[in-house]
């Protein structure tokens, strides 16, 4: 309980409302039948700086190609954005949220399955 009451008020907030939109995020691109994996969210250790860096998983690097070739990456990542929106995100915040995507199989080949590596 110690560890909850260190991080900012702020910053809770943010991944409160980062876990409501990365759920229905994954909702729709599972609805669309789209292969994403996983979402993970990366902020600064600054608790005053609110950037979000939204890392989208997919299983294979074959999966991830095929969803950026048919434009569904820029289609989802503005979904995301419409999802944070809608959860309270505050616009100045929402300015500050990049979605990157990749695949298990890059991390797992590449850098050793090592997600410190990976975001490096």
């Amino acid at each position: 309980m110690a560890q909850k009451d260190s991080i900012p008020a702020e910053r809770r907030r943010q991944f409160e409302l980062i876990e409501v939109a990365t759920v229905a995020t994954l909702r729709s691109a599972s609805s669309m039948g789209k292969p994403l994996e996983a979402m993970h969210p990366v902020v600064p250790f600054v608790e005053t700086n609110f950037r979000l860096d939204m890392e989208l998983f997919f299983k294979t690097e074959a999966d991830r190609r095929a969803f950026e070739a048919d434009g569904s990456s820029e289609a989802l990542a503005k979904e995301f954005c419409r999802e944070l929106a809608k959860a309270g995100y505050p616009p100045d915040w929402l300015k500050l949220v990049i979605c990157r995507f990749s695949s298990y199989e890059v991390v797992d080949r590449d850098f050793e399955g090592s997600y410190f590596y990976f975001l490096r």
